[in-house]
């Protein structure tokens, strides 16, 4: 088995593992220690790690996250975890041949969720919405989407997060085209504008 073969195996275990499509490389090297398994010897063994995580992104198996040293698994469409913790639903309305489906739970178990809740708060980003409850431990309940999907080549960044109430999630990802793009939109413009003002600062 090629090098890169026996490390698509290994990220692919440890993204089972931890239940989660994000990664890092340090992550990879602690877990798996000094790579002997896949045959990569030599003083500089990250350096060859480094260049087959390249190969792997280009083969379209993974993506790099910004320049923070994460990466993004893309190329199986379920882990593990997806399976047997998250109810899916058939979104295609396509004929059997070909399904799309909607995992809504995964990135609320990713570090970026946290991190977009922390950022963003605990209110929707459309403005003038007031969906909300609160949950029985005193939280404001909130999710977590992806405004471009990671299927149309978004990525887990903050960049590409919003939190939004149950409804707009729902609206952002069931409605008709025109109003979902709207929506779209909308959270890019918000988004966006919230990194510039803090790059001001």
């Amino acid at each position: 088995m090629r090098q890169r073969d026996r490390l698509k195996d290994l990220i692919l275990e440890f993204c089972n593992h931890e239940g989660s499509r994000t990664f890092t490389l340090k992550q990879i090297h602690d877990r798996f220690g000094n790579y002997d398994n896949i045959g990569i010897g030599g003083r500089t063994p990250q350096a060859t790690v480094r260049r087959l995580l390249q190969e792997l992104r280009d083969d379209g198996f993974l993506s790099f996250v910004d320049k923070s040293g994460c990466y993004t698994l893309r190329g199986i469409e379920w882990l593990d975890s997806e399976l047997s913790e998250t109810n899916t639903l058939d979104i295609s309305g396509e004929t059997p041949e070909r399904k799309e489906y909607l995992v809504e739970s995964y990135v609320r178990k990713t570090m970026w969720a946290k991190t977009a809740k922390e950022f963003f708060g605990s209110r929707c980003l459309i403005e003038r919405c007031g969906n909300t409850f609160i949950k029985p431990n005193g939280e404001l309940y909130i999710e977590v989407h992806h405004i471009i999907p990671l299927c149309q080549g978004g990525e887990d960044g903050l960049w590409n997060l919003a939190v939004l109430c149950a409804h707009h999630h729902k609206m952002a990802h069931f409605a008709r085209p025109v109003d979902a793009n709207r929506v779209r939109e909308f959270l890019l413009r918000k988004v966006g504008d919230k990194y510039e003002r803090i790059d001001a600062n």
